[in-house]
């Protein structure tokens, strides 16, 4: 039997404006509703209209012909048989004959006009050979659902109307979702307007099962896009882009309408409303910026949350910064502390910012915050009062980074070297709070040494703890795989002991209290965890090597031939059963569809436990929700290794302060350039000082802690000591704060560097000072800093130089004050001896 092939309307060949009087030779109707009734067709060499609706329904016609033959294949000959044919029929509803479609059950004899059909409820299906059924012998649909929740409102989801939800002819539900009920009328007006492409429950959006379901119900749907992408120039509007400049003050020159197509004039939109712009000299953003939001956007998306200040946005002069904080789940771990959501996300944040951000709650009920800091994003540091002002306070700790400046909270006591077993501990106190400090204690007879400042404070034990903490989980059994590539493993032990939790806990305070990046995450455990990135499938490479389950799937993978596959299913036939993908193979196409079941259920299916406790663990202050939000930010931080240092990154560690006096300036300008070198130098080897001790020196810490250096370092400048006054104003300060313990640039009790390395690096000159404070050094067991220093600079008046002063570090804000010098040599001769005294502590 020749199959009727249905057509987009706007397939047909020959259209009608047609007249009244023109009438359907099957229906005897003259209407033209494309909608109802298909497209109306006439055929003036044949003397012939018919609807295309009423051809494709009528019992006794079928396309024979071609796509240009008669009408969309309907030959004429065939039309006007079916005409003759229908002539003798009544129609059931109208009683007037040329009744041509009748219901598809050859036991039923009922006859109509196809548009008579829907006064008694026929339903005419647009599928395979076109059916049609009388209301006795139509489809009707399940009612086998979930009971009605009557707290919905009970309405047409496409009209919105109010309707009972009662199946029937002119009431319709979605088969998919149960809850999405619509008038017939308005879901055939839907599909007419969405098309094929476009149509689908407007409530659950399926699509698959409920075009099915509308087609078995009788529901026409056009083979064709949908009608909002069919009208001309419809979307014109969207090439349109604002190129306008919004900002309070235009710089450019040629006013605000001028749009450069790069550089400092071509025009930033708001990257969320994109009606604002600016141009990026106007404020102030880089020069590859382009991710902006104007200052309305701002306010209107963050509410009452934190608002992240960007170029052409308030000043931090006229408003108080508010602290970027993640919203995070509350559970008995988690104090009370306030936390807030980004509301925008940015690529010109970086993690050590937004775990800055996480920070604040540390210090946040305790603490004013301090002036805002050198970064354009960062958070603003808070610190307790100065020791000078403060009677009975300890000397403050040399880095004042937030969470070394709270009051006593979370003691904790390691035996030894084993910090992940006093982590676990502490979080077993029923004191415990994640925002109180750590204050940490290494006892036993066997702990490990670890490096001590000489400015005091816990900080170094605390960083120290943290160090072997991260080290001890990344071998912990709730991983497996190489070193800095670790999977989560599956261990009964850990789920009974719930210690993944434990895990992602201990790793959340590690990242928020100063401890040192993760960086032993696999690319695929963190996908697993944070879904970034997003829309890339596991393979089996993925997973950890030499276990069980990688190699029953790595020899499937390999398989080469369908034998080879079918020995290799059927070798792991135990473990294909558990992972629920026993199947029949019968070729080697099924290969790749079953290696990506066998990859989804070895590294998410089963491990949904262990993966959804450490989620919930690293909840612990906000980090998880922090890292979800902007997952690409942090990824280096738990995947990839540690950037080697060099004098470029080092140098952007530090935010220079040139003083404003223009005599003062222009020899600071030198002297920065001697410190650039000096960089350099550290960097290649040509410096007994490399960029670690140099690091070590002015910050305390050996690796860059996760949250980074905060306050941010800075540069500044020490005149020479022979006229006190002449000091830069950093250095002054720093002097100021440094006798006030004490202490004058530098430490003592340190050995000097050997004679003949001095000499060597200062041109081949024999330096006696040098080796006179060697040899008291060996002999007294240290001496002051300054007098090494000075044996440099005299030394250095007798080359021509100026009187030589050591540098200094300030503490308190991370400062370092460079000696004002006018020659290179006495420079790195300072710089050498005071690191060297330090970093041999």
């Amino acid at each position: 039997m020749v199959r009727k092939r249905d057509r987009h309307s706007n397939q047909i060949s020959i259209p009608l404006s047609g007249v009244a009087e023109d009438c359907c030779v099957l229906c005897k109707h003259s209407d033209d509703d494309p909608d109802r009734y298909g497209e109306k067709v006439t055929l003036k060499e044949h003397k012939l209209t018919v609807h295309y609706f009423c051809l494709l329904m009528s019992s006794g016609v079928y396309q024979k012909g071609e796509e240009n033959e008669g009408v969309c294949g309907f030959l004429v000959d065939d039309i006007k048989q079916e005409v003759r044919r229908s002539s003798r029929l009544t129609c059931s509803a109208c009683k007037k004959k040329g009744a041509s479609v009748g219901c598809s059950i050859r036991s039923c004899n009922k006859k109509i006009h196809f548009p008579c059909g829907k006064k008694l409820h026929f339903i005419f299906q647009f599928t395979d050979l076109f059916p049609s059924f009388c209301a006795d012998h139509s489809p009707v649909q399940s009612t086998d659902s979930a009971p009605l929740d009557l707290s919905l409102p009970q309405s047409c989801s496409v009209c919105l109307d109010s309707i009972e939800p009662t199946l029937s002819y002119s009431i319709l539900k979605c088969p998919a979702c149960h809850t999405s009920w619509f008038h017939r009328d308005c879901v055939q007006h839907q599909a007419q307007s969405a098309g094929l492409f476009f149509f689908r429950c407007t409530l659950c959006n399926n699509k698959e099962s409920f075009q099915q379901e509308m087609l078995r119900m009788g529901i026409h749907i056009p083979e064709r896009d949908a009608s909002w992408e069919l009208e001309e120039h419809a979307f014109e509007d969207l090439l349109e882009v604002y190129q306008n400049c919004d900002a309070s003050i235009c710089l450019c020159t040629d006013g605000r309408t001028h749009a450069a197509k790069s550089g400092r004039y071509a025009v930033v939109r708001c990257r969320l409303c994109g009606s604002r712009g600016t141009h990026r000299k106007c404020s102030d953003l880089e020069l590859h910026t382009t991710d902006w939001a104007c200052d309305e956007c701002t306010l209107a998306v963050d509410g009452k949350a934190s608002v992240i200040q960007r170029g052409g946005g308030v000043s931090p002069e006229k408003g108080q910064r508010r602290s970027l904080l993640a919203k995070r789940q509350r559970s008995s771990l988690h104090s009370t502390a306030p936390c807030k959501r980004p509301s925008l996300s940015t690529s010109t944040l970086t993690s050590e910012e937004l775990l800055q951000s996480l920070a604040l709650q540390l210090t946040s009920t305790s603490f004013h915050s301090q002036p805002q800091s050198s970064s354009p994003h960062a958070p603003r540091p808070i610190h307790p009062q100065s020791p000078s002002k403060v009677q009975g306070q300890p000397a403050p700790s040399r880095f004042p980074h937030s969470p070394c400046s709270l009051p006593p909270g979370s003691p904790v006591e390691v035996s030894g070297d084993q910090a992940l077993v006093a982590g676990l501990s502490l979080l077993k106190r029923p004191d415990f709070n994640p925002t109180h400090r750590l204050t940490v204690r290494f006892k036993g007879s066997h702990r490990t040494p670890f490096p001590s400042t000489p400015f005091g404070g816990d900080d170094v034990p605390r960083r120290y703890f943290l160090k072997l903490l991260v080290e001890q989980i990344q071998k912990c059994p709730v991983f497996e795989g190489p070193d800095r590539h670790k999977n989560l493993a599956l261990d009964a032990q850990a789920l009974r002991e719930d210690l993944y939790y434990d895990v992602g806990c201990l790793l959340a305070l590690a990242l928020v209290h100063g401890g040192p990046p993760v960086r032993f995450f696999s690319p695929a455990l963190f996908q697993c965890l944070f879904n970034h990135p997003r829309d890339s499938p596991l393979t089996h490479t993925h997973m950890t090597h030499d276990t069980h389950c990688t190699r029953q799937v790595n020899m499937i993978a390999e398989a080469g031939s369908l034998e080879d596959l079918k020995e290799a299913v059927a070798s792991c036939r135990q473990f294909l059963e558990v992972a629920g993908c026993r199947r029949e193979i019968s070729s080697l196409d099924d290969k790749e569809a079953l290696v990506e079941d066998l990859v989804n259920f070895t590294m998410i299916t089963r491990m949904q436990l262990p993966l959804q406790r450490l989620r919930e663990g690293l909840c612990t202050l906000g980090v998880f929700n922090q890292v979800q939000l902007f997952p690409a930010v942090f990824y280096a931080t738990f995947c990839s290794p540690a950037d080697k240092l060099t004098a470029h990154n080092t140098k952007w560690l530090f935010t220079v302060n040139f003083s404003t006096q223009t005599d003062r300036a222009e020899r600071e300008t030198a002297v920065f350039s001697y410190w650039r070198h000096f960089l350099l130098e550290c960097e290649v080897g040509r410096s007994s000082v490399s960029l670690q001790d140099l690091l070590l020196f002015v910050s305390g810490v050996e690796e860059i802690p996760a949250v980074g250096l905060f306050p941010r370092p800075t540069v500044g400048f020490r005149h020479p000591s022979s006229s006190h006054s002449s000091l830069g104003d950093d250095g002054e300060k720093a002097e100021e704060r440094l006798r006030a313990n004490g202490r004058r640039g530098g430490v003592g009790g340190v050995s000097l560097l050997d004679v003949g390395e001095w000499d060597k690096r200062r041109g081949g000159h024999r330096n006696s000072s040098a080796r006179k404070m060697k040899d008291e050094s060996h002999t007294d067991g240290g001496m002051d800093c300054d007098a090494a220093v000075e044996g440099c600079a005299n030394d250095g008046r007798r080359n021509g130089d100026d009187v030589c002063v050591s540098p200094v570090v300030d503490p308190s804000t991370n400062s370092l004050s460079l000696p004002v010098v006018s020659s290179y040599p006495t420079f790195k001769a300072s710089m050498e001896l005071t690191v060297h005294k330090y970093t041999n502590t």
